[in-house]
């Protein structure tokens, strides 16, 4: 058996499906792949085949798909809908001030697991550094929290505990105390 030799069926209407399906291939590659396929001498796989080209425009790619290659549509993994503080309810969060510089989100998921466990922790940077909130399973061990760490010391610092409110309600409850006194 040579190995250059085409097995499968001989014949006008088996080689025209042949044709039809094939591009064209510098013998020098063609040689390569055929020599591969059979096992004999080269670096291919034995008994496989690669491809020598691959589309430019494909939905998916070769083996792990579009997104393997950095590009494509929609939104990836771990974005979108369900993610981050905005699943919870406000009587599920706590607001936590005070929060030393560096202090990464599992040292207060750490602190705070001591009232209750939390779901969800997030330290601010840029415009809200300083400040985290926290998201607990229900309203009862958000509240529970915030009487038992309001106060307490992390990372050598006080930190505040209170209850989540949105910035703009804060500045008008803020602003309300001070003109009524």
């Amino acid at each position: 058996d040579h190995p250059l030799r085409l097995s499968g069926a001989r014949g006008p209407r088996s080689r025209r499906r042949r044709l039809r399906n094939m591009v064209w291939l510098p013998d020098h590659i063609w040689l390569a792949q055929k020599l591969a396929a059979k096992g004999v001498g080269g670096k291919g796989k034995a008994g496989g085949w690669t491809p020598t080209w691959q589309p430019q425009f494909s939905k998916k790619g070769w083996s792990k798909g579009w997104d393997s290659w950095g590009g494509g549509w929609g939104k990836g993994k771990g974005k979108g809908k369900g993610s981050g503080l905005s699943r919870f309810e406000p009587e599920k969060k706590v607001w936590i001030g005070g929060i030393p510089d560096g202090t990464t989100w599992k040292e207060l998921q750490e602190h705070m697991d001591q009232a209750a466990k939390t779901k969800w922790v997030e330290v601010f940077d840029k415009k809200g550094k300083g400040t985290g909130a926290v998201a607990y399973e229900t309203p009862e061990e958000a509240t529970q929290a915030i009487a038992q760490l309001n106060g307490s010391v992390l990372k050598g610092s006080p930190i505040e505990c209170d209850v989540w409110a949105k910035p703009e309600a804060k500045e008008a409850d803020a602003a309300a105390a001070a003109a009524s006194t």
